[in-house]
């Protein structure tokens, strides 16, 4: 599993979801308090499954903080950390 190509683009393989699309999906998000794994999934239109290696690789790589707690839901929420922001713009900068 690579994080990174030759050309530094963030890549993962996951049935076409790239990291990046994580990215933009949990930066719409931070104004609101984060998102979860499963509100990233169901704003995609996927089963978790198809997220879960990408996320928890973002949090390895420090990409997500834990930002507070979905009572709602009983769900982690996360936000994009500084390097997780600096990704998001990496990554759009090459699209």
């Amino acid at each position: 599993m690579s994080r990174r190509d030759g050309d530094g683009t963030l890549t993962l393989p996951m049935d076409g979801i790239s990291v990046g699309v994580l990215l933009e999906v949990v930066a719409d998000f931070d104004d609101l308090g984060g998102a979860s794994l499963s509100l990233v999934a169901w704003e995609l239109f996927v089963e978790e499954e198809r997220v879960a290696a990408a996320w928890e690789q973002m949090l390895a790589d420090g990409l997500l903080k834990a930002a507070g707690h979905d009572p709602a839901y009983d769900e982690q929420l996360f936000r994009l950390t500084a390097g997780g922001w600096a990704a998001r713009w990496e990554h759009g900068e090459r699209t």
